[in-house]
């Protein structure tokens, strides 16, 4: 079975703090026994170096000839104070209350032993100026015992320590990983779909920083979904459009085609039908190509390069003037000199479904009017009419494929709706955006700005 990462976390660290803390108590426990050992060595020291300057004194006093009686006297009297003496001379014991087992250090000398399961401090030294050795010995198995409490108390602590560590360790780590399982969380909800939950980002700590990032990569993501829907919406809807704008065209070809070849008809309506299906072959033909031209423009771009403004409108406009004069519309056009740099052609079909969609807009006796407003780096091209105008609702629309202000006038007249989705794309193309101001009966003003290279102020016919 895997273990969680908030329980691997909490046993290596609960593992690490028993070690450290175990081993900090052995060496305080050895670091204890050594200085007890060392001061029970040093009492021993000025013990035996009291009794050895009073032997000293009283073998003087006293003479060698009762040097036996006075070494039995100094053995019994320090045999009740947990003191052991043994005196030798001329290599012969004249008393001794020290077990034969216990060694006799080399002289002047301190040594530690083990005898019988005890701890004894051994020490030898040579007195009455050589005449007698005199071996000091004293049980010290107190120290083992102390070790033995000693050790006894830190391992308590430190189960205590450890016990109430590991309890306040699992609830920090437990709070302290509350953040990461809310992120963790939220990055489940995200995988099943929900890009609109957040982490909790609040604090200053690392994990709430990698909140907050993740939180933006959310945002970011929510926004990129949002577009792509929105985006396969558009597409959908341009599909469904497409087919209902090509089932019109097709059904009458298919039904004056039909009539021609089953019904004995006059050639004046035979002749009719085969116009009919011609006018209809030709929108179907409009479609494609407005079609053609905007995937063209996507996959290749444009092919920009600088030209005259002011002469380029001026031909746009002669060419169109006719038609504007068969429905009644005045088309003016005061377009000043400047240069930009952009796709002629392409700027040709922008400019030219404009100026028409404008006509189509006006009522007889109505003006259409391209002109551009210059300031000191750009140049706007307008395209104003006096027509019907459009509502904001239809404005928010007007650049969507197949869309009409007035579907059965635009039909009628022949239109794709797919004119302003061109128009659009060719700006995009060029970095800038087609923009329109209206107002329902006053009429329609569509724009397009441009960087401007230079002005030619000289006044041109």
């Amino acid at each position: 079975m895997r273990m969680k990462f908030f329980e691997r976390t909490y046993l290596l660290t609960f593992i690490l703090f028993l070690v450290f803390l175990n081993a900090a108590v052995f060496a305080l426990a050895m670091y204890t026994f050594h200085n007890n050992i060392e001061a029970a060595e040093s009492v021993c020291q000025t013990e035996f170096l009291s009794i050895t300057d009073a032997f000293e004194k009283d073998y003087q006093y006293t003479g060698a000839q009762s040097a036996g009686l006075l070494q039995a006297t100094y053995g019994k009297f320090y045999k009740g104070k947990n003191i052991s003496l043994k005196f030798i001379t001329d290599g012969n014991v004249g008393y001794s209350s020290i077990s034969e087992s216990i060694p006799v250090p080399a002289e002047n000398t301190l040594s530690m032993t083990r005898n019988d399961g005890k701890r004894y401090i051994v020490i030898s030294k040579d007195v009455c100026e050589g005449a007698v050795t005199m071996v000091y010995s004293k049980d010290v198995s107190y120290l083992d015992k102390e070790f033995t409490r000693l050790c006894i108390v830190f391992v308590a602590g430190s189960l205590a320590a450890s016990l109430l560590l590991g309890v306040i360790l699992y609830f920090v780590l437990r709070k302290l990983y509350v953040p990461l399982i809310k992120l963790r969380n939220a990055t489940g909800d995200i995988a099943n779909g929900n890009f609109f939950v957040r982490a909790d980002d609040n604090g200053d700590d690392e994990v709430s920083a990698l909140a907050r990032d993740f939180n933006i990569m959310a945002d970011k993501v929510s926004r990129q979904i949002t577009q792509l829907k929105d985006t396969a919406d558009r597409k959908q809807n341009m599909l469904d459009n497409l087919a209902h704008e090509m089932r019109t065209p097709l059904t009458a070809i298919h039904g004056y085609a039909e009539y021609i070849c089953g019904a004995k008809i006059p050639d004046e309506e035979r002749v009719d039908a085969a116009k009919y299906i011609m006018s209809e072959s030709m929108r179907l033909k409009d479609i494609s190509e407005v079609l053609l031209d905007s995937a063209f423009i996507r996959e290749n771009g444009i092919s920009p390069k600088e030209f005259s403004l002011r002469g380029f409108a001026y031909r746009i406009c002669n060419r169109l003037n006719k038609d504007a004069r068969n429905r009644g519309v005045e088309l003016l056009c005061i377009a000043e000199d400047s240069c930009i740099y952009a796709d002629e052609p392409l700027l040709d079909i922008l400019l030219s479904n404009l100026i028409e969609n404008a006509v189509k807009a006006c009522k007889e006796n109505g003006t259409v009017t391209v002109g551009t407003k210059l300031t000191e780096n750009t140049v706007k091209l307008y395209v104003k009419d006096t027509g019907i105008g459009m509502t904001q609702e239809q404005l928010l629309h007007i650049t969507e494929p197949f869309y009409r202000t007035d579907k059965s006038r635009s039909r009628a007249q022949g239109g794709t709706g797919l004119g302003l989705a061109l128009c659009k794309r060719i700006a995009e193309a060029h970095g800038t955006s087609l923009e329109f101001v209206s107002e329902e009966g006053k009429g329609t003003v569509a724009s397009i700005t441009f960087t401007r290279l230079y002005q030619n102020l000289t006044t041109q016919g």
